[in-house]
């Protein structure tokens, strides 16, 4: 039984050491038509390396193709997804928490390169001015640390494009406990059951 614990300890223990050696992340995103993600991680010092591949040619296709999907079910996930993002962002007190939140995990991330250039709207003009002001002070913020971050409201028309190239150093261990506590916050928590009765 004292071996057992003992092994259970020098396991846990070996975890956490693991879990704070920093995380180097990588990650290139593009968005016009469609979302394009370019990451890779490299971990304990480069002894893992890992991330995407460079996309392969598409196959040739038949001249008998595949009977389009209706226009109509991809429009209504739309707007079901739509509904569902306006419902969270109008969740009382999830604002507040997550600035709190991501002012905590820029303590723990240590941004070597961000270049972002970004625009987004939605259907309701409100809508995009609210989470507009929510974005701001992240906004003044980025640029007081020197980073190149742009993002414009769009009131005349919806939707998300933009580009984002960016490398961070991340301690695990410090995030997922921000995170986690995040998550199971009250206003976390109220957004999530606002978002799916959103959904239906």
């Amino acid at each position: 039984m004292l071996a057992i614990t003992a092994t259970a300890a020098a396991l846990t223990v070996l975890l956490v050491a693991l879990m704070a050696v920093p995380v180097a992340l990588v990650v290139e995103a593009e968005r016009e038509d469609a979302l394009k993600v370019r990451w890779r991680v490299r971990w304990l010092y480069g002894l893992v390396d890992v991330g995407t591949s460079p996309r392969q040619p598409a196959p040739p296709t038949s001249e008998r193709s595949e009977p389009a999907k209706p226009a109509r079910t991809s429009e209504t996930r739309r707007w079901r997804r739509a509904r569902m993002g306006v419902a969270v962002l109008r969740t009382r007190g999830l604002a507040r928490r997550a600035q709190r939140t991501a002012f905590t995990l820029f303590r723990h991330i240590r941004v070597r390169e961000l270049q972002a250039r970004a625009a987004f709207g939605f259907d309701d003009p409100a809508d995009t001015g609210m989470v507009y002001g929510c974005l701001s002070p992240f906004l003044v913020m980025a640029g007081a640390r020197g980073l190149r971050v742009e993002c414009r409201p769009m009131f005349l028309e919806s939707g998300l494009r933009g580009v984002l190239r960016a490398t961070v150093d991340v301690r695990p261990l410090a995030v997922i406990g921000t995170l986690v506590g995040f998550v199971l916050s009250r206003p976390a928590l109220r957004a999530m059951v606002s978002a799916w009765r959103a959904r239906k």
